[in-house]
C-alpha cells in the first residue's frame, strides 16, 4: 500500500505542477517520505526518498521558527490534529532562507488509523506585485528596478525581536506592527521613494537620487515613531544602508549586502544601523569559510571539536566539587574562532542539534570516568532553548546517562537563553522529568538582558548563577548597584532553596566580598581558566593528595 501510494501517478502530476509549490508525502508507519524532485533540488535533500526525515527538514527550518513548526506538526503526529498549517523559512540550498506556507492533512484508515501524511509548501517569496498584509510593493517588483543607471541609496529595515513579539502577543498583534510600521515608512519616506515589504519583518526603502544620509536620518525618525505607537507596544528597528552604484548595480548584490549589514547592525546591539563596508564584507566572508569549515568537521565525526573544563569551587572549604563544560573548537586551518563565533553560526545554521548532542556524551562521558575516579566530581553542561525544543534531546539525555552509568545527582544541565524561552510550560515538563531522576537544573547567566524572573518564576531551578558583570563590578569605587543586586538574589535563592554559583570572579578582593555575601559556589580566571580534560584531572589529583 505504501509504495503504490508513494509512487503513483497522481503524485507526479501534482509534483510538475509548478516550480513553487513543493509536495512530499510520508508513510507515518514506516516514516517514509518522498519529495518532488523540484523539493530535493532546490533545497538540496538527499533523494526524493528519505527515512526518517523528520529531523533532516527541521536542520532547513529557521531556528527562530522551530518552535512555532514543532507545535503544529507535533499536534499531527501525536494524533491531537489531522491538518497541519504553518508559515516559517527554510534555507535552500544556496543558503538562503525563504517564507514557505506549508498545509498537509493526515490519511487514515476505515478505523481511524493514521496511515499518511500528505502535503504541499508553497514559496511565499516575493510572489505577488503588492504584499496582502500591508498593501506594500513586494521585492518581486523590487527585483524589477534598473541599478545599473542613475544613482540612489537603499535602506532595509528589520524589527528587533520581532519573534519574541509573535511569540508574547500573538501573530495577529504582530500584523498590527507590522501594518503600523508600513504606514509609518509610507508616511516618512520622500516623495520619490519606494516602499517595499520583503520577507517576514523586513522593510525596504528605496531612494533614486537620494543619499545615505538622508535614509540614515529617515531611520532615527522612524525609531522615534515606534517608540510611541497608539495602541501598540514600543518596539524598535535596525536597518542595512547601501548605496549604488558603488555598493553594486544589480538587486541580488545590493540585497546581499543589505542583509549583511543589517545582520551587523542587529549583532552590534548599540548602533542599530551599518553602512555597508570592507569590513562588513569581511566578516561575511569569515562567516562563510567558519561555517564551510564547521560543517566539514561535523559531518568528519567533529573532527576539530573538544570540551574545555572550568573548575567551580565551593565557596566555604574552596575545593573544587565541580565542573563546567565548554565548546571549543579548531582546525589546522582556522586556529582564532571564538566559542561567540562559532556558535552563533551553528545555532543560525541549525547544526547546533548535531552539535548539542555531541557535548552532551561528550560530558557524560567525562563525568562517568569521574564518578569512578574521583567519586564526588560533578559535571555541567549548557543547553541552550534551541535544543530542548527537539523532543528527543531529554530522553537521548537521559538513555546516554543510563548507558554510561552516571549518578544523575552529579550532572547539572545549564540553561542559556533564557529570554527566548517563550514556552515556558514546556520547559517546566522537561526539567521536571530530569529533576525527578536528580538530574540538576541551572539557569545561567542570570541578571544579563536573556535572563527573566517570570522564567524563575514558572521553571524550577536548582542552581543559578550570577552574571560575571555584576561580580566583577564591585570592586568599582562608589559602585553600590552591583552589590545590591548581588545580595537581593542570594537572598531570594536562600529563600526559594536555589543555590548560587558567582561567575568571573578573578581577584582575591572579588572572592572575599562574594564568600560574605553567602554565595554558594564560586568560578571564575582566580582558581583556573578553562582547561582540557587532563589537566583538570591533574588540578583534582592535586587536591586530593
Amino acid at each position: 500500500m505504501a509504495h503504490d501510494i508513494l509512487k503513483n501517478e497522481l503524485f507526479e502530476s501534482f509534483a510538475n505542477a509548478s516550480d513553487n509549490i513543493y509536495i512530499y508525502v510520508c508513510d507515518m508507519q514506516s516514516d517514509l517520505s518522498r519529495w518532488s524532485k523540484n523539493t530535493v533540488d532546490y533545497f538540496g535533500l538527499e533523494s526524493e526518498y528519505i527515512e526518517e526525515a523528520g529531523p533532516k527538514w527541521m536542520e532547513h527550518i529557521h531556528p527562530e521558527d522551530r518552535d512555532a513548526y514543532l507545535k503544529d506538526i507535533e499536534a499531527v503526529f501525536s494524533g491531537a490534529s489531522t491538518r497541519h498549517s504553518c508559515q516559517y523559512r527554510a534555507k535552500n540550498k544556496h543558503g538562503d532562507y525563504v517564507w514557505m506556507e506549508c498545509k498537509g492533512s493526515v490519511i487514515t484508515s476505515p478505523e481511524g488509523q493514521p496511515l499518511f501524511f500528505a502535503g504541499i509548501m508553497t514559496r511565499l517569496d516575493n510572489q505577488n506585485k503588492y504584499d496582502p498584509l500591508t498593501h506594500l510593493l513586494t521585492g518581486y517588483e523590487m527585483q524589477k528596478y534598473d541599478f545599473s543607471t542613475g544613482r540612489g541609496a537603499i535602506l532595509l529595515l528589520g524589527i528587533n525581536a520581532f519573534r519574541k513579539i509573535n511569540n508574547t502577543n500573538g501573530f495577529l498583534y504582530g500584523n498590527k506592527v507590522l501594518i503600523a510600521l508600513s504606514e509609518c515608512l509610507e508616511q516618512m519616506a520622500g516623495k520619490e521613494d519606494r516602499v517595499y515589504r520583503l520577507q517576514g519583518d523586513e522593510f525596504i526603502i528605496l531612494a533614486p537620487d537620494g543619499s545615505k544620509d538622508e535614509l540614515r536620518r529617515l531611520f532615527e525618525k522612524v525609531n522615534e515613531y515606534c517608540l510611541n505607537i497608539r495602541g501598540l507596544k514600543s518596539f524598535s528597528v535596525s536597518a542595512g544602508l547601501v548605496s549604488y552604484p558603488e555598493d553594486g548595480t544589480d538587486f541580488n548584490t545590493l540585497m546581499s549586502n543589505l542583509e549583511h549589514s543589517l545582520e551587523y547592525a542587529k549583532d552590534q546591539k548599540n548602533e542599530w544601523i551599518a553602512e555597508f563596508s570592507e569590513k562588513i564584507s569581511q566578516r561575511h566572508l569569515r562567516t562563510s569559510l567558519l561555517h564551510e569549515a564547521l560543517t566539514k568537521s561535523i559531518h568528519n565525526n567533529f573532527e576539530g571539536f573538544e570540551l574545555y573544563f572550568q573548575p567551580i569551587l565551593d565557596a566555604k572549604t574552596k575545593k573544587i566539587v565541580e565542573c563546567e563544560s565548554l565548546l571549543r573548537w579548531k582546525t589546522p586551518e582556522i586556529q582564532d574562532a571564538t566559542p561567540y563565533e562559532f556558535i552563533k553560526i551553528l545555532e543560525d545554521s541549525g547544526e547546533i542539534r548535531e552539535v548539542g548532542f555531541w557535548v552532551m556524551e561528550e560530558a557524560l562521558r567525562h563525568a562517568s570516568m569521574w564518578q569512578k575516579k574521583y567519586h564526588d566530581i560533578s559535571v555541567s553542561f549548557n543547553v541552550s532553548y534551541i535544543q530542548l525544543l527537539d523532543g528527543e534531546f531529554i530522553n537521548k539525555l537521559i538513555a546516554k546517562a543510563q548507558e554510561l552509568q552516571v549518578d544523575p545527582r552529579l550532572v547539572m544541565v545549564e540553561l542559556t537563553e533564557s529570554c527566548n524561552a517563550d514556552d515556558t510550560k514546556m520547559l517546566s515538563c522537561q526539567f521536571d522529568k530530569l529533576q525527578k531522576l536528580g538530574f540538576k537544573i541551572a539557569m545561567d547567566d542570570f541578571g544579563t538582558e536573556y535572563a527573566s524572573f517570570g522564567l524563575l518564576h514558572d521553571v524550577t531551578m536548582d542552581i543559578l548563577k550570577i552574571d560575571q558583570k555584576f561580580v566583577r563590578g564591585l570592586i568599582r569605587e562608589g559602585n553600590m548597584t552591583d552589590m545590591a543586586i548581588i545580595e537581593n538574589v542570594v537572598n531570594m535563592c536562600r529563600q526559594l532553596s536555589i543555590q548560587t554559583i558567582a561567575e568571573g570572579i578573578e581577584t582575591e578582593e572579588i572572592q572575599d566580598i562574594i564568600r560574605s555575601i553567602g554565595v554558594s559556589f564560586l568560578q571564575g580566571f582566580l582558581y583556573s581558566k578553562p582547561v582540557p580534560a587532563d589537566e583538570f584531572e591533574r588540578m583534582i589529583e592535586e587536591q586530593q593528595l
